[in-house]
């Protein structure tokens, strides 16, 4: 008997061989295995689900004002820029829903990563694809956690979620949990350190994937858009294209304003290309001759990746106890960048602020409160802190 289109297959596309499960329309699991990247041996009869690895992607939240179209795709690229280490250009930046502040969620992946994806799913027509770690159960008040291909999947807010190396992952996920937050384990080859926290089980003997994919269907973003539409949109806008036709009629009436945004967006142009030399000039103001902004911008991350890592490492293992010190602050992000590791932190006035840079700087640390405002929860601020003599 032929198989039932309801049901589906789910696709982990991370590592050497992407484990894949085939789910009944219960969400049973009915068959399984490892695909290779010259023989897959998936299912490709069946609509299916990829989850990435989030250590390739970036979750963001923007202040931006409500948009559509192309207007919401190139203002989400001005806004992230500032929050990637390359160019917005080579990233596919994907919106989702926004918070209960009214700021907009979204994800970023590279333009390349998708190509690669989508290069190796061959013929298979996924219809989502979604960060893995973004998959995990949560609920305020929780962390969970689980392994997977030597990488420590996290998720520690509605869109706070990442996946980190092993080797780097018990400082990472320590500089952003709150401390009194359960700690909930969803599968794989369990660390000593989440160990000691006695995690719950929240598996319940079902396998990693499918706890995932459970999840992955009520995700409030999808990947694939833009130039990696499922063909099912695909289709669908085939089967709505005379409406297109009606509405292009109307669109004639806006040939004059389409005019000046067109103007306002080369003026706009202009002006990024003037920023983009400058912030090219701070970020590696050791080269000469600016030619190609991007290409060089590569080659100078290609040659100091290798030692941002220690670098990092170094400098958590530091700070993370006197944070730890003041249980008031909340770490809201982190980002570190040429030898200095900038946080941003909730604190319950700008004098406990000025406090963990004190406390820092006895450390024999460089440490500087960069900014700092209140509201009616308390204070917000950033601080950078770096060896002391360097960055």
């Amino acid at each position: 008997m032929a198989r039932a289109r309801s049901d589906s297959l789910v696709i982990h596309a991370c590592g050497r061989d992407w484990p894949w499960l085939a789910l009944d329309r219960s969400g049973a699991v009915v068959d399984r295995g490892q695909a290779s990247k010259d023989a897959p041996g998936w299912p490709a009869d069946r609509p299916a689900l990829v989850l990435v690895d989030a250590s390739r992607c970036l979750g963001l939240t923007l202040d931006l004002p409500p948009l559509r179209g192309q207007r919401l795709r190139q203002a989400l690229r001005w806004a992230a820029e500032e929050h990637l280490a390359g160019s917005a250009e080579d990233e596919h930046v994907v919106p989702g829903p926004r918070d209960a502040e009214g700021r907009l969620y979204c994800v970023s992946v590279g333009n390349a990563t998708m190509d690669e994806i989508m290069a190796r799913l061959g013929d298979l027509a996924p219809e989502r694809l979604v960060p893995d770690a973004l998959c995990l159960p949560w609920q305020p008040g929780q962390i969970g956690l689980a392994e997977h291909e030597g990488r420590i999947l996290v998720r520690w807010g509605e869109w706070s979620f990442a996946g980190f190396d092993r080797e780097l992952a018990a400082d990472m996920i320590a500089s952003v949990a709150q401390p009194e937050a359960e700690w909930i384990w969803y599968g794989g080859d369990m660390p000593d350190w989440v160990a000691d926290s006695d995690p719950a089980d929240g598996a319940a003997g079902r396998p990693l994937l499918q706890v995932l994919a459970e999840r992955a269907r009520s995700v409030p973003v999808n990947l694939l858009s833009g130039p990696w539409a499922p063909r099912s949109a695909a289709a669908a806008h085939t089967r709505w294209r005379w409406v297109a036709v009606l509405a292009a009629v109307l669109v004639v009436g806006s040939i004059m304003t389409a005019g000046v945004e067109r103007w306002q967006l080369a003026a706009r142009a202009d002006s990024l290309e003037t920023a983009i030399e400058a912030q090219f000039r701070e970020a590696f103001p050791d080269v000469g001759r600016i030619v190609r902004p991007q290409a060089q911008a590569e080659r100078e991350l290609a040659r100091l990746r290798f030692g941002q890592a220690a670098g990092l490492l170094d400098l958590m293992h530091r700070v993370a106890p006197v944070i730890d010190g003041q249980p008031d602050l909340l770490v809201d992000r982190i980002d570190y960048r040429n030898g200095v590791l900038e946080l941003g932190l909730r604190a319950p006035d700008v004098a406990a602020l000025d406090e963990l840079e004190q406390r820092l700087r006895a450390l024999q640390l460089s440490a500087e409160v960069q900014s700092a405002s209140l509201d009616d929860e308390g204070a917000t601020g950033r601080i950078r802190v770096a060896e002391r003599g360097g960055a």
